[in-house]
């Protein structure tokens, strides 16, 4: 897809049945979406499960949505509600996978790195995904809305509902406290 303006044609046409046209929608945001509900529930299986479920929601919805809106920001609070349903769901039912407690969630691609190599990889992601949960919510939050979303300062304010000034603020604010988290946590695993 090209520009706003094609994403804009492809939501009408949704928004008239065209099925292909929502395929095209949700072939251009899957990774994206895997990553924010990713993010939020640190389980593949789950993961896949929440951005499709969210995906079918979307669908369900496109006669809503307001096409002078950006997609991006209303398809992720689609995403981020299925993902905070699912995981209360989970707590009230006391469940637990066998992917949280021994894996990342993340497939490494075969780029002729060394095993060792994608060992690393895999322990660089795991120790990533741990010190973003050890942040507070509101710093899992913009971080998720700027780095994995690629949200511009102004869409995060709109998405919060906080001024652009307070954007900045608490972006540079959770960069700090991850940079630091990260840094304690290496220091860790070399003792």
């Amino acid at each position: 897809m090209d520009t706003a303006l094609d994403e804009k044609t492809l939501i009408k046409k949704a928004r008239k049945g065209d099925r292909a046209a929502f395929s095209a929608l949700v072939a251009e945001h899957q990774q994206r979406a895997y990553a924010v509900a990713y993010s939020f529930v640190r389980n593949r299986e789950d993961a896949l499960d929440m951005a499709q479920d969210a995906f079918v929601k979307a669908y369900q919805a496109i006669g809503r949505f307001d096409i002078k809106k950006p997609f991006v920001p209303w398809l992720y609070r689609i995403i981020k509600n299925t993902c905070l349903n699912h995981i209360e769901r989970k707590k009230r039912h006391g469940e637990t996978s066998l992917e949280e407690i021994t894996g990342t969630g993340y497939e490494i691609e075969d780029n002729g790195q060394s095993p060792r190599g994608s060992s690393e990889l895999l322990e660089q992601q795991g120790l990533l995904q741990h010190v973003l949960h050890q942040l507070s919510a509101e710093h899992r939050e913009i971080l998720r809305l700027r780095h994995l979303l690629e949200f511009s300062y102004d869409e995060i304010a709109d998405e919060l509902k906080i001024p652009k000034g307070t954007v900045m603020s608490r972006l540079h604010e959770a960069r700090k406290n991850l940079r630091r988290a990260l840094d304690k946590s290496k220091v860790a695993i070399h003792e």
